[in-house]
């Protein structure tokens, strides 16, 4: 900033424009029509400073969202209005029809996963193994929703196979589930963010392996 004349400094607030409030300039833009029409709805200035909407939602949000809405509509499950989630509804229907499944489903005369529950024992590591050509036999639906929701859909599974395993055994043992013979098989570099909570399965070579260390879950 230059000194006057006189050599006096000029206040800095006498080189900042006043700014307008809305009234006057509306008054002075009235004639022109898009400018107008542009400040049309503004009725606070003072909204500038207001917290901001809430961002997008993420492309992970929306596909997650996206498989919930398909998992409902697959399985007949309709949301309800009004109240609060207590319960995951449409993975409870996966747990009954898949309960089912290892229970009634039969090849060659013999009830294949209920004679598999029977003979499971200690030293299986409690897996119960389910060929998914069988699940897609049974249930396309069913089979179609654990392909895009396994990792949702996976404590329903181990549920309905401890269900299972006790109903034929009366041993209330924690029991895993094991799925192969899936239709696809992907490549390591084919994995991308869309198969995130997804049943896949990968064929790939192995280069390296590492030593299996124990991990310490609670310690005195």
């Amino acid at each position: 900033m230059m000194p006057t004349s006189s050599g006096a400094v000029p206040p800095l607030t006498s080189s900042i424009p006043m700014l307008e409030s809305e009234s006057s300039l509306r008054h002075r833009l009235g004639s022109d029509a898009p400018l107008q029409e542009a400040l049309e709805g503004v009725s606070d200035l003072g909204t500038l400073n207001a917290a901001r909407a809430p961002g997008a939602r993420t492309t992970t949000e929306e596909v997650q969202e996206e498989r919930a809405r398909r998992l409902r509509a697959t399985l007949g499950v309709l949301p309800r209005e009004g109240r609060a989630k207590v319960r995951d509804e449409a993975a409870e229907a996966f747990c009954v029809i898949f309960e089912t499944f290892l229970d009634a489903f039969e090849a060659g005369g013999a009830r294949v996963y209920a004679d598999q529950a029977r003979g499971l024992r200690a030293d299986d590591g409690g897996v119960l193994s389910v060929d998914f050509a069988h699940l897609m036999a049974f249930d396309e639906r069913a089979a179609q929703a654990l392909i895009e929701n396994y990792l949702r859909l996976d404590p329903y599974l181990s549920r309905a196979a401890q269900r299972a395993v006790q109903r034929e055994t009366s041993v209330d043992a924690k029991v895993s589930v094991a799925v192969f013979g899936l239709p696809s098989v992907h490549r390591v570099r084919e994995l991308r963010a869309d198969k995130i909570g997804t049943l896949a399965c990968v064929a790939g070579t192995v280069t390296r392996t590492t030593e299996v260390r124990p991990e310490l879950i609670a310690g005195a």
